[in-house]
């Protein structure tokens, strides 16, 4: 038995293990990957093997029909169509001839060595840039990713400086979505400015304020780098029970935020300081509704690090660039040292 099968506990007589590689739910293609001794699964459930490299269609016993993708001796995976059942017949299949179903697939992978994963890799470090592109949310990552084999061969196995590590940590914003919090007084113009971001209506848009109780979240593309962004419920003194709890938990989310933006706009009634006062200084101030009349004279757009307008699209391509230099710079995308992508480079 290979190496890679004696990672895998309790195998059966198909000596392979299993899982769903696509995420649950309606999807027209699913990807089940087998890992092990493939060949013996491939010619019960196809009727014959599959030679390594080779994309073929094939019937799936009774159960569907899709392709079958030979990606190594002991990798293989098949593709069947998205339905849900189609997943769930094909595992019971396996399993009952004695197939070890996995049912949590992402501890699975990081416990077997990338190069097992990805053969085509040229060396280790290109394996595991490639298990890491596999997931990495942003598409800024990709050429970055795509170019760190040759970035460590050139440093020679030289020490890393505090900076290397540092600047790893940024860089790791675009394998893991970054926490954007949008925050702001009621009506400033907060749920407007996210769809306008999104494309689409995300967000509840109301002249009655308060009208945002929960913050809302959703995943945009801020020039190539994708952020969880939150569009905070606006911050105001109110007697909702429902709608104080929510203002609450936003401080959370504020708190544990990896940039805050504080939006402001015209006629917004303030209280005593001209931005929202936040339980953190926010990295970015906004003034919202550039394009209505009342903002051309507005002392309170001079504080704005810029102004912008969902309305007119006035901005908003800065806003994206600005947000995505805060969280990772230029300049760390740009020098050529060693990214610390994977804790085992580190060693």
């Amino acid at each position: 038995m290979s190496a890679v099968t004696r990672t895998i506990p309790e195998l059966g007589p198909l000596e392979i293990a299993c899982y769903r590689a696509t995420p649950h739910g309606l999807g027209a293609v699913a990807v089940v990957e087998l890992v092990g001794d493939v060949t013996p699964a491939l010619t019960q459930l196809c009727g014959t093997d599959v030679e390594v490299g080779a994309l073929r269609l094939r019937k799936f016993g009774g159960i569907d029909a899709g392709l079958v993708a030979r990606l190594a001796p002991e990798r293989a995976q098949l593709m069947p169509h998205g339905g849900t059942r189609i997943v769930e017949r094909l595992a019971e299949w396996l399993s009952e001839r004695g197939a070890n179903w996995i049912d949590d697939p992402l501890a699975f992978r990081e416990g077997l060595d990338a190069s097992e994963l990805f053969p085509e890799a040229a060396d280790a470090t290109e394996a595991l840039a490639m298990a890491t592109l596999a997931r990495a949310a942003s598409p800024l990552a990709v050429q970055l990713l795509l170019a760190q084999s040759e970035l460590w061969i050139e440093h020679g196995g030289a020490p890393l400086t505090a900076e290397d590590h540092a600047r790893s940590a940024r860089l790791m914003r675009l394998v893991d979505a970054p926490r954007v919090v949008l925050a702001g007084a009621p009506n400033a113009g907060k749920s407007t400015l996210s769809n306008a971001l999104l494309g689409r209506e995300g967000s509840i848009v109301s002249p009655e304020a308060g009208t945002t109780r929960d913050a809302v979240s959703a995943r945009i593309d801020l020039a190539g780098l994708v952020v969880e962004w939150f569009d905070l419920p606006g911050v105001r003194a109110t007697t909702c029970t429902v709608e104080r709890d929510a203002i609450a938990l936003a401080q959370g989310l504020l708190r544990d935020a990896d940039l805050v933006i504080s939006l402001a706009g015209p006629g917004v009634p303030w209280l005593e300081e001209p931005w929202l006062d936040l339980p953190r200084t926010p990295h970015v101030r906004v003034y919202a509704k550039s394009d209505e009349a009342s903002a051309a004279n507005d002392p309170l757009r001079a504080h704005a690090d810029l102004a912008v307008s969902a309305k007119t699209g006035e901005g908003l391509k800065a806003l994206r660039e600005l947000v995505r230099e805060k969280l990772v710079p230029k300049a760390d995308r740009d020098v050529r040292r060693p990214w610390v992508f994977d804790a085992r480079l580190a060693r």
